[in-house]
């Protein structure tokens, strides 16, 4: 009877645990998220952009590695998150590398790169060559050096000469709390703007 009763009691737990925790598409996202949900990657649109990507002109180059972290927990619901981390050199001379982030998948939202919005329109951020109604990929990308530069990190799948490869465009923009009128506003680690650069998946 006992046993009976055991069995009862943990089936109407994970019931009642799979009654509130609903899997809805990542593409629901928005202001009013529902708490403990999992907001899941149903269509595997993060996949194609996973893996490490190279950019190179002359000895200038951008290296971005991202990669999908399944059910992560954010503290009010969970969703499948694409965190990533990259090393920029200029002139030869390393700027800044924050590729480490991605052996640290608790990190999270506090990743140099990390987001899971799904684009499929080319009103925000496009590139030269944006189709309408591909998907695109935005994220999220910090300047962990100097702390108050944010910005946005627009992804599109390409094929070039038989290899997977992104185009893809980076606007930077300065986030600190205050700003006196006579303040110089500082540069990013990384220029500004990066516009239609070609990254080669390696």
């Amino acid at each position: 009877m006992k046993h009976t009763i055991l069995i009862t009691i943990l089936a109407f737990s994970f019931l009642t645990c799979k009654a509130q925790s609903p899997i809805i598409s990542i593409d629901s996202l928005g202001i009013h998220n529902i708490e403990n949900a999992y907001y899941k990657d149903l269509n595997n649109d993060l996949n194609p952009f996973e893996g490490t990507w190279l950019y190179t002109n002359g000895n200038t180059s951008l290296k971005i590695i991202l990669e999908k972290k399944i059910m992560f927990n954010n503290g009010d619901y969970y969703e499948d998150l694409m965190v990533g981390g990259y090393q920029y050199i200029e002139n030869g001379v390393e700027k800044i590398n924050t590729l480490s982030d991605v052996n640290h998948p608790s990190l999270g939202y506090h990743a140099s790169i990390k987001g899971n919005t799904i684009l499929d329109s080319c009103y925000y951020l496009p590139t030269d060559d944006c189709v309408e109604s591909e998907k695109r990929l935005s994220l999220s990308i910090e300047d962990t050096f100097t702390n108050d530069h944010y910005g946005s990190l627009i992804l599109h799948k390409r094929t070039i000469n038989g290899q997977e490869a992104l185009n893809v465009r980076i606007e930077f923009r300065y986030y600190k709390a205050t700003v006196t009128e006579d303040e110089i506003i500082p540069d990013p680690t990384m220029p500004w703007q990066m516009n239609n650069i070609i990254m080669i998946k390696q």
